[in-house]
């Protein structure tokens, strides 16, 4: 196998600057690569489980060709979309997103996730990443012996600025419960797979318990040593890792911002929950929580 060196050289990779994790890679995404390149390629996105590629121009297809090296990226219309605040039917407007991974109350969550910054003005905000490998990483060991074996139950967000809980759930929401560590496809490494927006509860745990102990996974998954915030430029495209990754962002405000979104997932959301036209209306209408 090639060493982390011979990767780095036939990819250009390096660690992003001023951030605690991550790697930017020096490649033109349109141009073939290797099958050298994209074995390096994948190596280098599974140390972190999050790649940047800087000066992008890619359509929706080109960039669906480049998430397949990471995983099967998905073709369907409704799990692939455009992020923005001032495009007409842009999916989730301007409110604030905690930290998450994507749809983790489903039975498969997805892979991973990618956008493509197509129009991006100054003060545009950021995207915030915070990594449950480095998170497991940090625990102490009588902390990971607690929670290794645990289930955590995850349920659909109601974007309220805050946890989502059980009273807050609505007749018909979805609802799926996984293990609290869950291990990295192609390493096993294990990572922290709760998140501050969807997991609702520690199961067969009392609710202040259960509370307690998601409160201080959250110190390690969040604090801001492991957080990277990354202020996007026109042409980036960042991968991610959806289950050992986590994103977020603040208020997006007026400065225009634009992302294009391809998800990598072996199942899209409507083949897991067909019946569930809800959230698909729900993300076009996304409004800031009342105060």
């Amino acid at each position: 196998m090639a060493s982390e060196r011979e990767d780095d050289e036939l990819t250009g990779a390096k660690p992003i600057a001023g951030a605690p994790f991550g790697w930017e890679c020096d490649l033109d995404l349109t141009a073939p690569l290797s099958e050298a390149q994209r074995a390096a390629l994948l190596r280098i996105y599974r140390r972190d489980g999050l790649i940047l590629f800087r000066g992008q121009a890619l359509s929706r297809e080109q960039q669906q060709a480049a998430c397949d090296l990471f995983g099967p990226a998905l073709r369907t219309e409704l799990d692939n979309y455009v992020v923005s605040n001032v495009v007409e039917g842009g999916f989730l407007g301007k409110a604030e997103l905690l930290f998450h991974n994507d749809i983790p109350y489903v039975p498969a969550p997805f892979l991973g996730g990618s956008l493509h910054a197509l129009e991006v003005a100054e003060g545009a905000a950021a995207t915030r990443f915070a990594n449950a490998l480095r998170a497991w990483d940090r625990l102490p060991s009588a902390l990971k012996t607690k929670v290794e074996g645990l289930n955590a139950l995850h349920v659909r967000g109601h974007m309220l600025g805050r946890r989502t809980t059980l009273a807050d759930l609505d007749p018909g929401d979805m609802a799926t419960v996984h293990p609290v560590v869950g291990k990295q496809e192609g390493t096993c490494r294990p990572y922290l797979f709760v998140n501050l927006d969807m997991s609702a509860c520690i199961t067969k745990m009392a609710p202040g318990e259960s509370d307690a102990l998601l409160e201080d996974l959250f110190g390690y998954l969040y604090a801001p040593d492991n957080v990277y915030e990354h202020h996007w430029r026109e042409g980036d495209l960042v991968i991610w890792d959806n289950l050992a990754v986590q994103h977020a962002r603040s208020a997006t405000g007026n400065a225009a911002r634009t992302l294009q979104r391809v998800t990598i997932a072996h199942f899209g959301y409507w083949e897991q929950v067909p019946t569930d036209l809800y959230l698909h209306d729900a993300l076009q209408k996304v409004e800031e929580p009342a105060s």
